[in-house]
Parts: structure tokens; C-alpha cells; sequence
């Protein structure tokens, strides 16, 4: 204890360490000593009068002393667990403590800047800081340079410390063992190149041979492995002599016949060393090599005398010699490379070796992989064959890997520059400009031009990226060569290399592909599995690189597949197609040709047989298949998909997933399938009329992608593809039956395709259940806002919309919500400002309160979205003030007064349209897109002047209010201004609020609902303004905050 204390008192004053260095085996040109770092204190002047230099370094002295003392304690008392984490502290001073701990200078140096922070005074310029302060700040430094004092070179004295920590942590006590390995973990990420030292020592304790280690001292090594969550994780070095070391020995530990490996702990162990070594592993470089530029440029800065240097550079003899050290330590790390992927090999061989450490060793392989080295043909080999291996989660690695494998082995085809303006015929544009363009309409799918004979295939210049050419083209344009400037294709197995013949034989067995597609066929998440992108790209590969040589083989297996509709071979024959239909990339006109003939059938059987589980997979295939390739490649599909894709067979289901999977494909292709869009729009236009709401929405999500490429942007030309607002005017005039219409809209089309004439009512409800789908679908996946001839929609979405949010409604009411909803979100440009304010002026005159209403929560969202734009036009904000004042003066009352009961029974229901008027001028005021002008207040201050009859008895029994609707109306609106002007500050008392609530008060005793909307406001006043009461009060006169105290404050029962 004594000896810890004097440790902690007086470590600043203590010489850093100053043994031999340990050879650390990395041969470097470079001296890789320590930098001396001057932090202000020369020992030998400081202690030359009180110190004898002569001696013993204390430092040194102290952990010769812990070192015998630990194997004293070690030998005769290990069960003195508190004598052990004292000599543990005092090891861990010893390296890391200079005075104070890194983690608590860490804590000092934020609280210091929170306080500096919070008590500086910027008025006193330099002087801001308060001197106890700047006292903290000089302590704060001195720390921070004593910090600094102990390097990080790897000495004989750190060696031997750390060795004592290694031991420590392989304890038989738990505690024990913790508290070093966090000590240990911490010298570990201190000094450089000690793990190539501790590592060899590490792995001893997992020796399968070993006996005499115990159980306690292999769970230790373990957790030395695998190291804390922010240190240095032994297990996963970025260093081919350390990885080439841990991993054969992590998995040689499984056959230790010592241990118990089945121990939970045990097994938790190695599952989180597995799985952090795959999280943090970094490929390791094999090759590394400095240009002759650059080692030209580093001689002459080296000669240069601008800045001088005292540096005297370096002879040819020495550069000639570091890079042969480099070309050396390059073959080294290839040999370490080979080995390590041998030494897992022979551990998977061995038959006694356990499944879990089999699987930890086929993962470490596949993180071998690598795109400058292929892998050696024995691991190919191994991971072609585990293909078919019994557990599922090495299939899975070995699918992800041999699709990496093929992607190594993948041969380069010749690329050839080309002139796009010479193929268009049109010269180079003076200016960039986006969009169709006579120089770029060659890439569009041209059914009149399709390449359909070998000569046509291979004159045509197909272009595989979607990108190219719509903005601009690439400055220097290149595509594949012709077929025969290309790698052979039908090679024959002679031809073939050692790795590729390996895999040739494997998948030209029939019984080696009859088992792979049993094990692909199966299910492996009920409920859960999706479209696989590895096996997909692990056929796409075996395709692209053989082209069609294992075509004959799959083919029996692709129309079994097909027939079947379970779930899971649906999937496995979607992901074998999208494969085949990549993979065919560079084959020849012939192959292709026979294989479309192949696919066709195929892909029409999987469509007539697809159900619920499989039409996502589908999808998936076609919009895989689809992507980043010409169109004109791929005729045969899209001429496919398009027939017919609502014939009616097989139920409405099919007819959606048809769709679904046409538009997965036209998605890909973008802007160049014009003419496909075009032929698919004039099929859908007559079929817009569905019933079923499973087409309908289909056919929604299908016109959003017809008209993605249909926008309006600066210096963008017109798309030859559907434009928007010629669809739109079509609608339009098939709707003129139901917005001419004044009745309100129900919806009474049953779920079902009704056969004969239907009169056009019907016909339109059908059609605009459609158009709302395509609306909604179009609000969230658009580039651009709604048209002109899509506003012109509003009054009859405005009728049909309902009023309160109720589930029960139908389809078409919800729909219609949602879509207005939708669109007031959009942007608005400055010309159809004045269309839309149009729209909404008609419907304020429309006969239904619900329109009326409707219009007002449209207003709010689309000022609130458009907020800048309508304040650039004055006109555009009088007309919404004229619209708004105009509204709370709505006159649903009338021919409703006919006895007292019924007008308490729906004056509540009535008056909503002001209420939400109401609502909408007091959000405009508060956000400052209206102004609490002397016009306005006067306004409403005259509405609340309007005179009220009073009632008069006229039956006997029955009370009759005879007051006429429009005064009251009128004086309802007035005091519903007042209100809003009242409650669009409530946080603040303007100066025109007192008189305003002094004017408000004088109608607590008018009739309902004004005296409803009275009290209501009063309510709400106070709320708003309690908090700051104090304040706020200070705005109103004795007179005034009597009357309002008689207001707001109940009265007391006992008063």
C-alpha cells in the first residue's frame, strides 16, 4: 500500500523509463524511435542539488519491485485478490500515469471550458476572464505537458509489465482477470508494434495440444483477443504476420480436447469474436508500390533549396535499395496471404473439427476475398462445393462468394470512343440544354428500328448507362467494342484456366445442379424471404463468364420451377431469369435470340401463376433485368409485357401484378422508351374506368411513371415522351358530367365490372376514383408540381371531400381528402397563382357548406407552403383577404330558425364554415401574411354593431326565435374577426389588443353561438397569457383590467 502511495505523490517527479527498445521485427529505413517531445523540465538541472543521477530509475525500480512481489503472490497466496489489484494499479501507473489520468484531465478540460464559458464578461475585452480562472487554465496546461512526457516506444520495461498484465488477465478470478485486461487493453493502443510481441504469448493458451491450461486461463486469452469496444482488437490487426497467426489459431482452438467448448460463455465468446472480426475487418494491402513520379518529384524537393533544409538527402543507393525492401515485403505479404488461406483450409478438413468452428473458419476465408488477387483454386474449389453443403449458413457464404469469385475471374471486354453527334447527324449545341434532343433521340426504343437480324444487332451502338446523354454527353464517350475485338465466347474446357475449369466442371454436372436447385428452392424465413441479390449475381456471373454452357442444364430445371407456384421456387427461377437476362450482356445475336425464345414462354407461365407471396420477387426480377441496359437490347421482354397486361384472366389480382411488373421495367429505362409509354398510356386511357381497387391503384402508380419525365425546368427541352396537361385536358372533358353536376357526388359503383352501358355519372365515378389514385401516387414520387389542368380538378375534389376525419367514409371521400391534402403541399409557380385563387373564389360561392369549408383548410396549408410567393404578389394577398373576411360572413343559418329546439340541435353543426374561416384569418395574421390594419378593425367593429331584434312570444307553449339569419350571421362574423385578431398574438399584448377585448366582452350576453365563440376566445386569452401575466397587464387601464378581472376570474362561492 505504502508503496502505491508513493507511487501516486510523487509519479510527476519520476524519470520516464529509459531501457533498450525491443526489437519488434519491422525492418523500416526510417528510424522508428520516438520523437523527443520538450515539455519545459530538464531533469538533470532540476535534480542535480537534490538528486544523485547515478541511481536507479524509480520508475524502473518500482516495477522490479510489483514484478517480484506478483510472483511472490502469485506462488504462495494467489487468492489475495486485493493485493492483485493493487499491483495492478501500480503496473498500470507505471506505464500510463504522469501526474493524472487521461480520462480525468479529459473531464477537468470540459468543465473548465463550460465554466470559462458561462462566467466570461466580453465587455472587459482581454480582460474577460476572472483570475481564478486563468489559474485553472496554467494548471490545465501543466497537466497536459506532463501528459506528453512518456512516449510510445516499446521498451524492455513496458515489455515485461505487459507480459505481468497478460498474465494477470488469464487469472483464475474473474475480478482479477477484468480489472487487467483493462489495463492491459489500454498499454496495448500505447506502444508501438507490442502486439507482434504479445500475440505469440496469447496464443499459447489456445493450443489445442496444450492440457495444463485451464479453462479460466482459455476464456482470458479469449477476452485478450478480443479486446474492449474502443481498444485494439488483437484478433483483427491490420498486419498479415498477426492475422496469419490468430485466425488458424482461433479456429485450431475447437479441437482442444481440454476444454469444454459447449460452455455458454464459451460459445458467446467466439460468437463475438467471429462476428467483431467481420464487422471491423479492413482488406490488407498486398501490393504496395510509390510511382517513379513520385519518386522522381521526392528527389528534386529534396534537392530544392527553397525552404532549406539541414536534411542531406537521400543517394540512389539508398531509394534503389528501399524499393527492393519494398518488392520484398510485397512477396512476403502474398506469401502470408496463402498460407493463412491454406492454414483454414486444413482446419475445415479436419473431421473432428466442431460445426460452429468450421462455419468461424469459412467466414475468415470468405473475408479473403479480394479484387486485385484471385483467390487460390483450392479455396475456389472448396467454396464451389460448399454450395451444396448441409448447413444453410455456409451455402450462404458460399454463394456471396463464388459470385465474388466469378466477379475476379470476370474477363475485360475492349471499349471503343465514339461521336454521338456524328451517329444523331446533328451538330454539337452551343449550350447544354436537358432533355429529348435531336442528338440524343438514336438511344430512344424505336419499334420500326429494332436490331432483329444479326447484321441490324450488330451495326447498332447500344449505350448501357440510362444516364448518359439525357443532361449532356460524356467528354469522351466510350462502348463495347464489335463481337470481334471481344474475349471468345464458347470456350472450351481447354481453353479455360485451372480456376475456371473448376467451376465449369461443377455446374456442367447435372446431379451437382440438381441438388444446388433443391437447396435454392427451399424456404428458408416463412413469411420473410425476399428477392436474393447474391444468388442473383452469382448466376448473372456464371452466365456472363460462360455464356450459355450450362443453359442446357438449367433448362429443365427453369420450366419445373416455373410450373410450380409455391412461393420459394417462384423466387429461386425470378432470381435464375434476372441472372440469365444480366449475365447475357455480351453473348452473341444468335444466343440471345435463342435464349429469348427460351424466356418467353417461361415468363408468360410465371405471370399467369403468380400469387400474393411472389409478385414483389417478380417485380424485382423484371426491374433487375431492366436495369443500366439499352432497351433495344431487350425488345423481347418489353413487347412481351406489354401485351395485354388487363386482359381479365386470372382475376383482377393478375391484371394489378401484370402492371406492376411493366412498370418495375419501364421504371429503369427513364426517358428512353417514349414510344413504350405512349403505347401504354393509349391502352390504359380506355381501361381507366376499373372497378376494382387493386387496379385502380396499380394504374395510378403506372401513370406516375408515364409522366415522370414530363417536366418544366430552365433550359430543358420538351420530352417526347406523354406530357401531362394533354392527359389531364382528356379528363377533364370525361368529367364535365359530375363538375357540372350540383348534387352531391356518392359513391354507388359497386366492387364489380358491371356488363352492358352505364350511363355516364357512373362512368365518371369510376374514372375519378382512378385519377385520385394516380394524384396521390403522383404527390410523392413527381419531380415536378401539379399542372394548370390539374387544378382545374379542385372545385369537384372541394365537393367531394368530407368535413370531419371518419374512417367510416368511402373510398372516394377519403381519396378526395387526401388528395387535396396533397397538392395544397406542392409548390406553386407565379402564373398559377391566380388560377388557383380563381378556383377558390368559385367554390366560396358554391351552394354546399362543406365545399365552402373545404376551400379553408386548403387555404391554410397552401399560403403556409407558398408563403414567399404570395407575398411577392399584392394581389394575390387581397384577394385572399377579401376571400377569407368573405367566408366568416357565411349565411348557413338561414331557413333553419324555425323553433328554438332546432336551432340549439344544428346551430353547431351550421356554423363551421366561420369557425374555420376564423381560424385561418388568425393563422394568416400571426405568420404576418395579413396585417391588424385600421380598415380591418373598423370592419369588424361595425359587423358587431349590427342591430338585434328582440324575441317575441307567438304560440302559446312555444318560444320562436324571429330574428332575421342575416343579422345575426353578420354579427357573428364580426365578432368571430375580432377573435381572431385577439388570438393570433398569444404570447404578446399589441397596443390595438385591450380595446379589442373591451369590444368583445360587450357580446357575453348576445345569443348563441356568439355567445359561445365569446367565451370561447376569453378562455383562450387567458391560457395564452398567464404565464406573463405580470407583464402583459401592464398594457391595459385600471378600467380595462377591471372589467377583464370580472371576465377571467370565476367568482367565489363564499365572496
Amino acid at each position: 500500500m505504502a508503496l502505491f502511495f508513493c507511487m501516486v505523490i510523487n509519479s510527476e517527479l519520476h524519470i520516464a523509463i529509459s531501457r533498450t527498445s525491443v526489437d519488434n521485427g519491422v525492418p523500416s529505413l526510417v528510424s522508428l524511435e520516438e520523437t523527443k517531445l520538450y515539455t519545459g523540465v530538464e531533469y538533470e538541472k532540476m535534480f542535480k542539488f537534490f538528486v544523485d543521477l547515478s541511481r536507479e530509475n524509480y520508475r524502473e525500480t518500482i516495477a522490479r519491485v510489483t514484478r517480484k512481489l506478483l510472483r511472490y503472490i502469485l506462488d504462495n497466496s494467489e487468492d489475495d485478490t486485493k493485493s492483485l489489484f493493487l499491483i495492478i494499479k501500480i503496473i498500470s501507473d507505471v506505464l500510463q500515469f504522469q501526474g493524472s489520468h487521461k480520462h480525468e484531465f479529459d473531464s477537468r478540460w470540459k468543465s473548465f471550458n463550460l465554466v470559462k464559458k458561462s462566467m466570461e464578461n466580453r465587455l472587459q475585452g482581454k480582460k474577460q476572464h476572472i483570475r481564478a480562472l486563468l489559474i485553472d487554465r496554467v494548471m490545465l496546461q501543466h497537466e497536459l505537458r506532463t501528459l506528453t512526457v512518456e512516449g510510445c516506444e516499446y521498451k524492455t520495461s513496458h515489455q515485461e509489465m505487459i507480459r505481468d498484465l497478460l498474465c494477470l488477465s488469464t487469472s483464475s478470478y474473474g475480478q482479477v482477470r477484468s480489472k487487467a485486461q483493462q489495463a492491459f487493453f489500454t498499454a496495448l493502443g500505447t506502444y508501438n508494434f507490442c502486439c507482434r510481441d504479445i500475440i505469440p504469448l496469447v496464443l499459447e493458451f489456445l493450443r489445442p495440444d496444450r492440457q495444463d491450461v485451464t479453462q479460466k486461463q482459455f476464456k482470458g486469452a479469449l477476452y485478450c483477443l478480443l479486446g474492449n469496444h474502443s481498444g485494439v482488437c488483437l484478433a483483427n490487426l491490420h498486419d498479415w504476420d498477426c492475422i496469419a497467426q490468430t485466425w488458424p489459431a482461433i479456429v485450431s482452438s475447437g479441437l482442444s480436447k481440454a476444454m469444454s467448448l459447449e460452455k455458454p460463455s464459451i460459445v458467446r465468446l467466439f460468437d463475438d469474436l467471429a462476428e467483431k472480426i467481420h464487422r471491423q475487418y479492413e482488406t490488407i494491402g498486398l501490393d504496395f508500390a510509390v510511382p517513379e513520379k513520385c519518386v522522381e518529384i521526392a528527389v528534386m524537393l529534396q534537392k530544392s533549396e527553397h525552404p532549406s533544409s539541414e536534411f542531406t538527402g537521400l543517394c540512389s543507393e539508398e531509394i534503389q535499395l528501399g524499393i527492393q525492401r519494398q518488392k520484398e515485403k510485397n512477396a512476403e505479404a502474398l506469401r502470408n496471404y496463402e498460407n493463412l488461406v491454406n492454414m483454414l483450409l486444413d482446419c475445415v478438413e479436419q473431421r473432428n473439427l466442431p460445426w460452429k468452428f468450421e462455419h468461424i473458419s469459412i467466414g475468415f476465408l470468405s473475408l479473403l476475398l479480394r479484387d486485385d488477387r484471385i483467390l487460390p483454386v483450392r479455396a475456389i474449389k472448396f467454396f464451389v462445393q460448399c454450395l451444396n453443403h448441409d448447413a444453410i449458413v455456409v451455402r450462404k457464404v458460399a454463394i456471396s462468394a463464388v459470385a465474388g469469385i466469378l466477379k475476379q475471374l470476370k474477363r475485360t471486354h475492349k471499349k471503343v470512343p465514339i461521336c454521338p453527334y456524328e451517329i444523331s447527324g446533328n451538330p454539337k449545341p452551343s449550350s447544354i440544354q436537358a432533355g429529348d434532343r435531336p442528338d440524343n433521340q438514336w438511344l430512344h426504343y424505336d419499334s420500326q428500328s429494332l436490331p432483329k437480324t444479326k447484321e441490324a444487332w450488330e451495326s447498332c451502338c447500344f449505350v448501357e448507362k440510362t444516364h448518359w446523354g439525357y443532361y449532356t454527353w460524356p467528354q469522351t464517350m466510350t462502348v463495347y467494342a464489335p463481337v470481334e475485338h471481344q474475349p471468345k465466347l464458347g470456350r472450351r474446357r481447354d481453353e479455360l484456366t485451372e480456376a475456371e475449369q473448376i467451376i465449369y466442371d461443377h455446374f456442367s454436372d447435372p446431379k451437382f445442379v440438381e441438388q444446388l436447385i433443391k437447396f435454392l428452392s427451399l424456404e428458408d424465413r416463412k413469411g420473410k424471404d425476399k428477392f436474393n441479390p447474391r444468388r442473383f449475381c452469382l448466376f448473372k456471373g456464371l452466365f456472363r463468364n460462360f455464356d450459355d454452357a450450362f443453359l442446357p442444364v438449367l433448362q429443365p430445371h427453369l420450366e419445373q420451377l416455373v410450373a410450380d407456384s409455391h412461393e420459394s421456387t417462384q423466387r429461386c427461377v425470378a432470381e435464375i431469369i434476372a441472372g440469365l437476362i444480366r449475365g447475357s450482356k455480351h453473348w452473341t445475336f444468335e444466343k440471345v435470340e435463342k435464349l429469348w425464345k427460351l424466356l418467353c414462354p417461361l415468363l408468360r407461365t410465371a405471370l399467369s401463376n403468380i400469387t400474393v407471396e411472389t409478385y414483389n420477387d417478380w417485380g424485382t426480377c423484371i426491374a433487375t433485368s431492366c436495369e443500366s441496359r439499352d432497351p433495344r437490347k431487350l425488345h423481347w421482354l418489353f413487347e412481351l409485357l406489354l401485351e395485354s397486361p388487363l386482359s381479365g384472366e386470372g382475376g383482377s389480382f393478375v391484371d394489378a401484378c401484370r402492371l406492376y411488373v411493366l412498370q418495375g421495367g419501364l421504371a429503369q429505362q427513364e426517358w428512353r422508351v417514349p414510344e413504350l409509354l405512349h403505347r401504354l398510356l393509349k391502352y390504359l386511357e380506355p381501361k381507366l374506368t376499373q372497378v376494382y381497387k387493386n387496379v385502380r391503384e396499380r394504374i395510378g402508380s403506372v401513370l406516375t411513371y408515364i409522366f415522370m419525365i414530363d417536366v418544366s425546368l430552365p433550359n430543358t427541352a420538351a420530352t417526347k415522351s406523354p406530357r401531362v396537361h394533354e392527359f389531364t385536358t382528356r379528363i377533364l372533358e370525361n368529367l364535365k358530367p359530375l363538375m357540372e353536376a350540383d348534387e352531391e357526388i356518392q359513391n354507388h359503383v359497386m366492387e364489380e365490372n358491371g356488363v352492358g352501358e352505364q350511363d355516364e355519372r357512373t362512368q365518371g365515378i369510376k374514372l375519378l376514383k382512378t385519377i385520385l389514385k394516380w394524384l396521390m401516387a403522383s404527390a410523392g414520387r413527381s419531380f415536378s408540381t401539379a399542372v394548370t389542368e390539374q387544378l382545374q380538378l379542385l372545385p369537384l375534389f372541394f365537393k367531394i371531400a368530407p368535413v370531419e376525419n371518419d374512417n367510416s367514409y368511402d373510398e372516394l371521400k377519403r381519396d378526395a381528402k387526401m388528395c387535396l391534402s396533397l397538392m395544397s403541399q406542392g409548390l406553386l409557380y407565379p402564373q398559377q397563382v391566380p388560377l388557383v385563387l380563381q378556383v377558390l373564389k368559385q367554390t366560396a360561392r358554391s351552394n354546399s357548406w362543406h365545399a365552402r369549408y373545404t376551400i379553408l383548410t386548403y387555404l391554410q396549408t397552401m399560403v403556409f407552403y407558398n408563403l414567399f410567393i404570395f407575398l411577392n404578389n399584392e394581389e394575390a394577398v387581397n384577394d385572399i383577404r377579401w376571400l377569407v373576411i368573405k367566408l366568416l360572413e357565411d349565411e348557413q343559418l338561414e331557413a333553419i330558425w324555425k323553433c328554438w329546439e332546432v336551432f340549439v340541435s344544428l346551430q353547431l353543426l351550421k356554423v363551421e364554415v366561420r369557425e374555420m374561416a376564423a381560424t385561418t384569418l388568425s393563422g394568416l395574421l400571426q405568420c404576418n401574411f395579413l396585417t391588424m390594419d385600421g380598415p380591418m378593425q373598423t370592419h369588424f367593429e361595425q359587423l358587431c354593431k349590427m342591430r338585434l331584434p328582440k324575441k317575441r312570444k307567438r304560440d302559446l307553449g312555444s318560444v320562436v326565435d324571429t330574428i332575421p339569419s342575416g343579422d345575426l350571421v353578420k354579427r357573428h362574423a364580426g365578432v368571430l374577426g375580432l377573435s381572431a385578431c385577439i388570438l393570433s398574438s398569444p404570447y404578446d399584448v399589441p397596443t390595438w389588443m385591450p380595446q379589442l377585448l373591451m369590444d368583445l366582452s360587450a357580446h357575453l350576453n348576445d345569443p348563441q353561438p356568439i355567445e359561445m365563440t365569446v367565451k370561447k376566445t376569453l378562455s383562450n386569452f387567458r391560457r395564452t397569457h398567464h404565464d406573463n401575466w405580470q407583464e402583459h397587464k401592464q398594457q391595459f387601464t385600471d378600467d380595462q383590467l377591471l372589467v377583464l378581472t370580472d371576465l377571467l376570474v370565476s367568482p367565489c362561492y363564499y365572496a
